[in-house]
């Protein structure tokens, strides 16, 4: 048995990883899914997140009271806050999970690899720019562009699913975790097990931007999935086997 808690990227709650979740308490693994601050039922306004600090508190509050270390998950842009929390608890983390997510060195944020210029040469980076526009508070997500979402963050994934997905997920996305640079040390962070998932058909992070950031961190472990940006939806039970094999 092992304690996972799931971290949710950009614009989503701790509730996408419902389904992963259920498949894991099946084989007899603890589960949480915090929402990180301002997003899902947590009540912090947008625009008011000072720094990575108040922005993974719920999970670290999580992560703390666990009597034992945990497996940490991170989706997309969940993998700063991986990031973050692997440095500054690493007693309380027993390996850190990047699914298709932002595994930056030291130094270095993920809109180095967003506006990379692999990234950009990416058509459909253009696509996904499309969706995007920065407002006083975050980053906005043009909810009215359905089409340019599925295409983007759920391609492979049903109807339902993604209608689900629309009626949780926020607005808005706060800068703190795209602009802060990781800040890591050797025997923090770097004495952690890493593990990165690749989903080979994504479209908001390509292959070749994942690719390129397990190149940036030497030791990471690397497993495959075929699949689109979101496979908590599209393949939670094979998902759930792959994490459960980390144990």
């Amino acid at each position: 048995m092992a304690n996972f808690v799931l971290m949710h990227g950009a614009w989503h709650w701790g509730g996408c990883f419902r389904k992963v979740a259920n498949e894991l308490l099946v084989l007899g693994h603890n589960v949480a899914m915090p929402d990180l601050a301002t997003h899902g039922f947590d009540t912090t306004p947008a625009g008011t997140v000072a720094d990575m600090a108040q922005y993974t508190a719920p999970a670290r509050r999580l992560i703390e009271a666990s009597s034992e270390p945990v497996i940490l998950l991170g989706h997309s842009m969940g993998g700063a806050s991986c990031t973050y929390l692997g440095e500054q608890i690493p007693e309380k983390i027993a390996a850190l999970v990047y699914l298709t997510a932002f595994l930056v060195p030291n130094g270095k944020v993920p809109n180095d690899y967003i506006m990379s210029e692999t990234a950009l040469a990416n058509p459909k980076t253009a696509e996904l720019m499309q969706l995007l526009s920065p407002t006083a508070t975050g980053l906005q997500l043009d909810v009215n562009k359905p089409d340019l979402i599925k295409a983007a963050f759920y391609a492979d994934c049903t109807d339902h699913d993604i209608a689900i997905a629309m009626r949780n997920n926020i607005p808005i996305q706060s800068f703190i975790p795209i602009i802060t640079p990781a800040e890591t040390t050797e025997n923090r962070f770097g004495s952690l097990r890493r593990v990165f998932i690749e989903c080979t058909e994504d479209k908001a992070i390509a292959i070749e931007t994942q690719r390129q950031m397990q190149a940036d961190s030497p030791g990471t472990e690397v497993l495959t999935m075929e699949t689109s940006h979101s496979p908590f939806f599209s393949a939670p039970a094979a998902l759930a086997r792959l994490l459960a094999g980390l144990v």
